[in-house]
Formats: C-alpha cells, structure tokens, sequence
C-alpha cells in the first residue's frame, strides 16, 4: 500500500463507489469532486458509479455528477447498464426458489428480510423493496417504495435482485457464520453499511463488483490495467483487489485499505478529486 507514490498507466475507465467514497451522510457531491470527475471525462476516462445502491437510489447521486448519465454497475454487480439509454448488459436475478429459502432462514434468526426489485428503468413501482411486517423495519423503509408483505415467507410479489438485513455490527455480524453455512456456495454474501448500520446483502451465486466491472470493461474494450476503482467497505474488495489501480479512500475499512495499491483522503476531504488528479490528470 502507498500513498500516490507512483504514476499509474494510462487510466480509460474509473469505478467510483457511491457511499463513503463520492458522497457522505449528506449525499451530496462536493463541487471540488464534480470538478475533477468532468475533467476525468473529458480526457476521456468513462467514469462509472459501481455501487451497492439499486438503479432507484443510484441515479439521484448520478445525476449530482456533472457528466452525462452513462454506465453503471449496480446491485453490488448483479446490474450492469447505460443509465441514459437503458442499455442492459447484465441483470442477475435470484431464483424465487432460493429467495424464499433465504428469506426464511434470516427471518428464523430474528433479523427482518428486505427484498430488492430492481427494474431496468428509473421508476419507483418496479423498483419495489418489501419487508415482514411482524419485525421492526428501518428508518429508510418509507412508502411508496418500501411495503409490508405478510407472504413473502411463502410467496413473492416479484423476483428480487437482492435480500438483505440491516442494524447494528453487534446485531447483524453474528449472523453471518450461520447464513454461509446454510446457504453455502447457493448464493454470493456481501457485507456493507455505515457506522449506524451495517448491512448483510445476499445475491445470485458470484456476485460481487468486480463481476459486474469486469463485463463493462469487456463491452467497452478496455483492459483491466487500465482501470481505477475507488472504494471504502468490505463489499469494495474484489473490485479493489480486480482494478489495475485499487485505491482505498482513508476513511475505508481497514481490510480494504491493507489491500489496497494506494489510499486517498476521507470523502469528508474530497479523496475521489485528489485520485482523479494524481492518476487520470497527472497532475
């Protein structure tokens, strides 16, 4: 790990996290990043949100961005697509079967089940979450979007993108152990969150960023040494770990930052313009 000790090559695609890298609590994109992220545009970098966010609470921060809406990598990599065009280059979807397995075990562990839709177009009524109404929800959970569902213990409104369950590390990290070892090799487990909730999320079996860059890069012919991503918790590691550049922002778990090439400032100092500069701009 170093601290902007070398020039990279020749940087054509940069994967950005959303939380904790482009945005803080507040959500928004400092000017200083917008700045930086349209220069790298317009050296012709692609610049592509790769988030665990859903296409429904990815684009308002995309849109912050100051560059036309262009490809992203969603769902933590089950969802590859051109925002503007709706261009759909990967969707990978759970089977209901394995969903309903999933949502009974958390839901025998006492955590409350959420299930992510996560449609190809930009519209709250396909891009539903639902959750069981006999266990405590979220502050997020709000309508229209978020809506109780008595049966999806047994029956789903829709098939979903992801499941997943949120509240205190203390809370939700135990459970972990026990759903890798029901679940097995049926499903990709990720971790994520904040420092008020952390999150176990649960995908379609191989999931995970680097998965949903690395078919991007394919369509758009660029090698992986000339990619840079750029993350900060632990459902960043394999994109880290893939890039060519794997850059860790300083306020980044501790796990991404040990494997990281090269660590950046916090968001809460404009780490994404700062590695923008040294590595695409050469500045």
């Amino acid at each position: 790990m170093t601290l902007f000790n070398s020039v990279s090559p020749r940087i054509r695609a940069l994967f950005v996290d959303m939380d904790g890298t482009l945005i803080g609590p507040d959500e928004r994109v400092t000017p200083v990043v917008r700045r930086a992220l349209k220069a790298a545009h317009e050296a012709g970098c692609h610049i592509i949100p790769c988030t665990g966010r859903t296409r429904f609470t990815a684009q308002p921060i995309a849109e912050q961005l100051g560059i036309p809406l262009g490809y992203a990598v969603t769902a933590n990599g089950a969802v590859a697509q051109h925002l503007g065009t709706e261009q759909l280059l990967l969707c990978a979807l759970l089977s209901d079967e394995v969903a309903l397995e999933i949502a009974r075990e958390v839901y025998n562990l006492g955590a409350q089940i959420y299930l992510y839709e996560d449609s190809i177009v930009y519209d709250v009524a396909r891009s539903r979450a639902i959750y069981h109404p006999d266990l405590p929800v979220g502050p997020w959970a709000m309508p229209p979007r978020y809506q109780p569902c008595p049966d999806l213990l047994t029956r789903l409104p829709f098939t979903p993108i992801s499941l997943a369950t949120f509240g205190s590390r203390a809370q939700i990290h135990p459970l972990l152990p026990t759903l890798q070892a029901k679940l097995g090799d049926k499903v990709s487990i990720l971790q994520s969150g904040s420092e008020h909730y952390w999150g176990i999320e649960i995908y379609a079996n191989g999931v995970n960023k680097a998965t949903g860059a690395e078919v991007l890069t394919q369509h758009l012919g660029i090698a992986r040494e000339e990619v840079m991503a750029i993350g900060d918790h632990l459902n960043d590691l394999h994109l880290i770990e893939w890039a060519g550049v794997g850059v860790a922002m300083h306020n980044a778990q501790p796990e991404l930052i040990a494997i990281a090439n090269h660590v950046t400032a916090s968001v809460y100092e404009d780490g994404v313009a700062r590695a923008i500069e040294h590595f695409i701009l050469n500045r």
